[in-house]
């Protein structure tokens, strides 16, 4: 039986705009933040230095369906059977309605919830690698249905470029790309938390100053559209920010939720 072989990378974002409008009261995503955003792939051509991660899929013809995943760091909560990665490839090998043993290897150079969608950008790349080697044919709509399934900023690194975030993030409006867009990132290092314990830590009283910078998104996309340098530097934002206790630089923004930095170059 012949095992297929995909090296592939998975990239990092930040978010160019970040705006918390409020909290789903409702329904099955009861708690879930509702934002706008303005998401940014970052890659080794936009922002210097920067390293991918790496992965590697290795997909063979079995009996049963088995999921190996290792990692280069962070083993145990990579290769957890709860974990990310391990649930996009085995909803992709039930799409497949085939048995297969997947092995999926990981070399990790994104810190974990560092706010530059690691995580994400990793399940994104098993999802759309699962689907080349598998030959699903799946659009990428449909992918990111998938992706959205297990994280919210999964959906955006389907495709990744530069996009527009709505609902939870996961609904996905892709702007063109802008030439000579640029970025240089500080990733934060230490124990760092996850995204889920950032959200919690908006308060009533601090979503009620969140969501004032909605039509500064609006103008940020319209820059992005038309390439208008000066105003994309002056239109970045982050409602996190809220959070900080001490106010950051000129320029220098949260990436996300978590508390890696960047500047646009």
């Amino acid at each position: 039986m012949k095992t297929i072989i995909l090296k592939t990378i998975s990239n990092a974002k930040v978010n160019l705009a970040l705006d918390i409008l409020g909290v789903s009261k409702s329904g099955k995503f009861k708690g879930y933040h509702k934002i706008q955003t303005v998401f940014a792939e970052i890659n080794s051509q936009n922002t210097p230095k920067f390293v991918p991660d790496e992965i590697t899929i290795k997909a063979t013809p079995s009996k049963k369906i088995s999921i190996t995943i290792s990692a280069s760091r962070h083993q145990q909560e990579i290769s957890a059977q709860d974990s990310p990665i391990h649930k996009a490839a085995l909803i992709m090998l039930k799409e497949a309605k085939a048995k297969f043993s997947v092995e999926i290897i990981v070399e990790k150079n994104i810190p974990i919830s560092g706010g530059l969608g690691g995580g994400s950008g990793n399940v994104a790349a098993v999802i759309n690698g699962l689907n080349m080697i598998l030959k699903l044919g799946m659009s990428a709509e449909r992918r990111r249905r998938i992706a959205a399934k297990i994280s919210m900023d999964a959906p955006f690194f389907i495709e990744g470029g530069l996009a527009l975030g709505e609902n939870f993030g996961e609904k996905i409006t892709n702007i063109p790309p802008v030439k000579g867009l640029a970025f240089a990132i500080f990733p934060a290092e230490g124990r760092l938390e996850k995204t889920k314990i950032e959200f919690s830590k908006m308060t009533r009283g601090i979503i009620e100053k969140c969501g004032r910078n909605v039509e500064k998104t609006i103008q940020l996309v319209h820059a992005l559209k038309t390439n208008e340098s000066l105003n994309i530097h002056e239109l970045v934002h982050n409602d996190f920010e809220l959070l900080l206790k001490k106010t950051l630089k000129k320029n220098i923004h949260l990436s996300g939720a978590g508390p890696s930095t960047f500047v646009v170059v």
